[in-house]
């Protein structure tokens, strides 16, 4: 067996442990991106002074839990109503760009109005938000 001289030793010992400090970091290093987080809540069939209509109303706040600028944020409440056969879109008033953190939460408030229905149908309630992250256009559903 050959005799490894000290230098060589000294070099392959801090090559492992170069080695081992870099996978122990890498994972630790975020890649930056856009991540939008809302907590909705919704009434259904909350009836209106006539009595054949009913309100769909829906509050929400969102923010940017990601690390990168939401550029271009736009957003719109999809109400789909299979009973009446119609889809309404109802945009949530947006003021441009969404930063990252939760210091930049926003909130939203949106209603449907409809005949009631018997027997009783619920609405479904897709929110949509749309930006520019990186200059390519991305889209989320809620």
């Amino acid at each position: 067996m050959k005799n490894i001289s000290g230098k060589k030793l000294v070099f392959i010992v801090l090559a492992v442990c170069a080695i081992i400090i870099i996978a122990w970091f890498a994972p630790l290093q975020k890649s930056k991106y856009v991540h939008i987080v809302s907590d909705v809540g919704i009434s259904q069939g909350a009836a209106e002074n006539n009595s054949n209509m009913e309100t769909i109303k829906v509050h929400g706040t969102f923010w940017n839990d990601g690390n990168e600028i939401a550029k271009n944020l736009s957003g719109v409440v999809i109400y789909t109503d299979a009973a009446h056969n119609r889809v309404v879109r109802k945009n949530i008033p947006i003021s441009g760009d969404l930063p990252p953190g939760k210091g930049s939460v926003m909130q939203f408030d949106s209603e449907y109005t409809r005949e009631k229905t018997m027997p009783k149908t619920d609405v479904n309630i897709t929110i949509q938000f749309d930006w520019t992250e990186n200059g390519l256009s991305k889209t989320t559903l809620l």
